[in-house]
């Protein structure tokens, strides 16, 4: 349990750091990377990279965060992160975001920070990296260390933001979380400084203690500057790092780090219940934490590293087999260790299940964890560990030069937080693969074995479960129980070779077209299989592969409510006739494929992710699915079991009436959309699913997508093996045109959809009905108007009134639905203001809807959407789902690929302001509050 809240915390750092970690390792830097300190401390790291050309990503890291608040300062770091935006010697308040979005940066997309417990980051993606946006956003920078104005009115102003932001955060999970952190660390200040902070301190925080801890703790030592992105002259880069920061100079000398308590020991085995009725299910862990060893960075510790984590991924191998077993107790488990703040080192094993089943699931963590540790791994568990772990690193080493600049500025920031060396995927690969040649099972049998001696124990029980009597007795009783029966040995496993590798004659292809301005190649198989082809580098070494057959959602069985939910969750989990997907996840352990299963509006998708070397067997795999899916009983067990906790979550959270019952409601009650009564989703059986995807599957309209660093012989030739081979297929889809009508409701029909739960969380949701994507350039301005209406949003219901986190808006176009779209804001909040705030979102569309859109609205709107479009070229998933997928059946796609940028970049304020008027008028709302029944 305490992983599960560690691990929902940003990623948090350790004490700051005079040198680098490379300084004291035998471990080599990146050698691309520039590292370097100025007088006063502050350290940067300069990384040259052009993915995306002609963009940037900078990085403030702050090595501050929730550790270093007193008592009355709880929630101080992150309150502070607020300040940053709300004014500073360079930028007034409420107009920084403002200002950058007219240099083309979007508020959230471009511009963000976060708070965690031991730092703070503030991040900018520039647009360009001309000097001038390398200027401003070092220059902003700067105002984050030193140059914050915390006027007092900006910090009342915000308190209301930052309590709507611990609304939104609050759920059964998150205290539970809670419950567990202060059982596992009751000595140590850890659970007493959550990044959030208290209800009372951001209530009663004033400026001077503000004051105090900024001048405290931001100070050049505790910052780092990172830039990452298309520099031509990265001495200009440091050049402004030095203008921008080389006089900045602590004000009161440099704070120390906290004492964090310690790591309580020596308690033997304890046990804790905390009971939350409305949890989805009840979670269980056994755990040993222990004071970190704290280990420097280097060759050995990664070693010794990958030798425990070898250890977890055999466990969780059997963990894995055993949930889908009939009979199994759990829903689902896991293995794990790791090192936190250079503070605590955990050891555990977790899982979820049903409350009547907690003793059989506890005593099944127990014994699993005993026979590994009694009897250690079979050979075939240790070979697909390492071929696991060989192949993400093989994978990481082959797409090192097509990471994202944005990913790569955030990864450079977590390593330097937790005091590791930034090495590259091409070293990182090299050492792996020299060290898992050395290494034998009994390697990683040592370290599990060492890392679990010991008499301290903790159990945690969390979720919808009450005992009578003594319940942490109870839970120690069963424990003990169970270690006192012996346990067997593993039972040998062999991995067997994959039985679908023939399907007949290859295929070959019956025509043969060329987009050249798109570099686009389609061609039509004997069989009719359609092929789409587009040769990319913007994932290096990786090809996307997507096959859509069928009509999906418009082929749903009208007699069979909950048959897709039914269908997402089993087919896959279902594995092949001949393979279960355990067997098929040891079997292409050391290859790169993947597959995913998933009913689109008129489609079904498989989908999998793949490298040239593995293309033809992950095309093997796929076209495996089609052929001889497996409709295992094991899969309607797995979705049998977690029918109670989906349920839970659906009745008894606002998010889950969102995903259930307010889908469905816009939808007009349509069945294809939001879930049946529980009752009803138990009537699915595998037999209907399989008479319902047989036809999709054999014989209709199919189109497959291959994209990616891959040239088009191969692809062809690997498709041609597989889907190319198959029996003949539908030449074209049914129209499906009584299909394709669905209703929206009408304004008349706004509802609020009430719900029971602990958790005093609303959403006010409203939505203006428009229309579907045929009017490709309608849709697109449709677009751009949501995100006026968004930040009009923004700056009423978040900086001005401080009543909520993140409202937002954005716009739905369906190209699947006739007629179907809709623009919608959604706004979390406290039950008491979901009325009225769904009344001022109305009256902000209406105000928008009666004009005028000021032009420089307009501008803060376009140049962000603008940049973002330009990136969104670059992207693959752009390529395979919005242009390649299904182009066959719809052409056009491929114009709206030739229009993209440029029609955008033509639209005009008043082509806004008329749809605006057409659209976002009051009469045309259609509300949908979802609030918490009130407690009697």
């Amino acid at each position: 349990m305490l992983r599960s809240l560690l691990l929902a915390a940003v990623v948090a750092s350790t004490a700051h750091a005079a040198t680098w970690p490379q300084d004291t390792s035998d471990l080599k830097a990146d050698p691309k990377a520039q590292f370097g300190q100025l007088e006063n401390g502050l350290r940067y790291v300069i990384l040259p990279h052009d993915e995306p050309p002609g963009r940037a990503s900078i990085r403030l890291y702050m090595d501050v965060g929730s550790l270093m608040e007193e008592n009355d300062q709880q929630g101080m770091a992150h309150y502070l992160e607020h300040m940053a935006f709300n004014g500073s010697r360079h930028f007034k308040g409420g107009e920084m975001v403002e200002y950058f979005q007219r240099l083309g940066m979007g508020f959230g997309a471009d511009t963000n920070a976060h708070t965690s417990f031991k730092e703070t980051v503030y991040m900018l993606e520039l647009p360009k990296v001309e000097p001038k946006y390398i200027a401003e956003g070092l220059q902003l920078f700067r105002d984050d260390l030193d140059g914050m104005l915390l006027n007092e009115a900006e910090i009342d102003k915000e308190r209301g933001i930052i309590l709507s932001e611990k609304l939104s955060r609050d759920s059964i999970e998150y205290r539970t979380m809670m419950a567990g952190y202060k059982f596992a660390m009751p000595e140590s200040i850890l659970p007493d400084r959550m990044p959030i902070g208290t209800e009372e301190m951001i209530k009663t925080m004033k400026r001077p203690r503000f004051a105090e801890f900024y001048e405290k703790y931001y100070t050049p030592k505790r910052a780092t500057i990172v830039a990452v992105g298309d520099f031509k002259d990265t001495a200009a880069v440091k050049a402004e790092i030095e203008k921008q920061f080389a006089d900045a100079k602590p004000k009161h000398g440099d704070a120390e780090d906290p004492n964090l308590g310690k790591v309580t020991s020596g308690y033997g085995t304890i046990a804790k219940l905390h009971t939350e009725m409305q949890a989805e299910a009840l979670t269980i862990s056994v755990e040993i934490p222990r004071a970190a060893k704290n280990k420097p960075d280097s060759a050995a510790t990664r070693r010794e590293k990958t030798i425990r984590d070898l250890a977890d991924m055999m466990i969780n191998q059997r963990l894995s087999k055993l949930a889908k077993a009939e009979g199994a107790p759990f829903l689902g488990a896991e293995s794990y260790s790791y090192e936190y703040l250079e503070f605590v080192s955990v050891n555990g094993i977790q899982a979820q299940c049903d409350p009547k089943n907690w003793k059989a699931t506890l005593t099944l963590l127990e014994t699993e964890l005993r026979r590994a540790i009694e009897h250690g791994f079979t050979d075939a568990e240790f070979e697909e560990a390492k071929a696991t772990v060989l192949k993400g690193a093989k994978l990481r080493a082959d797409q090192a030069e097509s990471r994202k600049s944005r990913d790569l500025a955030s990864g450079i920031v977590s390593i330097l937080a937790g005091k590791k060396v930034f090495t590259h995927p091409a070293d990182d690969l090299a050492r792996v693969s020299t060290v898992l040649a050395s290494l034998k099972k009994e390697d990683s049998h040592a370290a599990l074995v060492e890392d679990w001696k010991g008499d301290d124990v903790q159990l945690f029980l969390g979720g919808n479960l009450k005992l009578e009597g003594d319940a942490n007795k109870q839970i120690i009783d069963t424990f003990k129980a169970s270690r006192a029966k012996p346990v067997a040995a593993p039972a040998k496993e062999e991995t067997a070779a994959f039985a679908y590798t023939e399907f007949g004659p290859a295929g070959k292809v019956a025509s043969r077209s060329e987009a050249k301005d798109l570099e686009i190649v389609q061609a039509v198989f004997e069989n009719n299989v359609r092929f789409n082809f587009k040769h990319t580098e913007f994932e290096k070494g990786t090809i996307r592969v997507l096959i859509n057959f069928g009509g999906g959602k418009l082929s749903t069985p009208a007699d069979k409510p909950g048959i897709i939910p039914f269908a997402q969750s089993t087919f896959q989990l279902g594995g092949l006739e001949k393979h279960g997907v355990d067997d098929i996840r040891r079997i292409f352990a050391s290859r790169t494929v993947g597959s995913d299963f998933s009913i689109g509006d008129e489609a079904f998708v498989l989908s999998g992710r793949t490298t040239p070397a593995d293309l033809e067997a992950q095309l093997q795999l796929l076209t495996a699915y089609l052929v001889a899916p497996g409709y295992r009983e094991e899969a309607a067990r797995q979705f049998e079991k977690n029918l109670e906790p989906m349920y839970t979550q659906l009745q008894h959270t606002a998010e889950g009436v969102m995903n259930g019952e307010v889908v469905s409601f816009i939808h007009s009650g349509d069945a294809r959309w939001g879930f049946p009564k529980i009752e009803v989703l138990r009537q699915r059986t595998l037999a209907e699913l399989k008479a319902w995807l047989t036809p999709a599957l054999t014989q209709d309209y199919l189109e497959v997508t291959v994209l990616g660093d891959v040239d088009e012989d191969a692809a062809i030739k690997a498709v041609a093996k597989t889907l190319g081979a198959l029996p003949k297929r539908a030449e074209k889809k049914p129209d499906y045109t009584k299909e394709r009508a669905v209703a929206f409701p009408k304004p008349e029909a706004s509802k609020t959809f009430p719900f029971d739960t602990e958790i005093p969380k609303a959403i006010a949701t409203v939505y203006w009905p428009t229309t579907d994507m045929t009017d490709i350039k309608r849709a697109r301005r449709l677009t751009l108007l949501g995100s006026i209406l968004d930040d009009r949003l923004r700056i009423k219901v978040r900086e001005e009134l401080g009543d909520t986190y993140s409202p937002a808006c954005y716009h739905v176009a369906n190209d699947s639905f006739t007629g179907y779209g809709y623009m919608t804001t959604m706004i979390e909040c406290k039950p008491e203001l979901a009325d009225s705030l769904t009344k001022l979102v109305i009256e902000i569309g209406d105000k928008l809807a009666a004009g005028p859109v000021t032009d420089d609205e307009f501008d803060r709107a376009m140049k962000p959407m603008v940049a973002q479009l330009e990136q969104m070229r670059r992207d693959n998933r752009y390529w395979s789902m919005n242009v390649l997928r299904c182009s066959q059946e719809h052409p056009e796609r491929l114009d709206w690929a030739r229009s993209f940028i440029t029609d955008f970049s033509g639209i005009k304020k008043d082509e806004i302001e008329a749809l605006a008027k057409e659209y976002l008028g009051a009469k045309r709302a259609v509300s949908a509050g979802i609030i918490p029944t009130e407690k009697k």
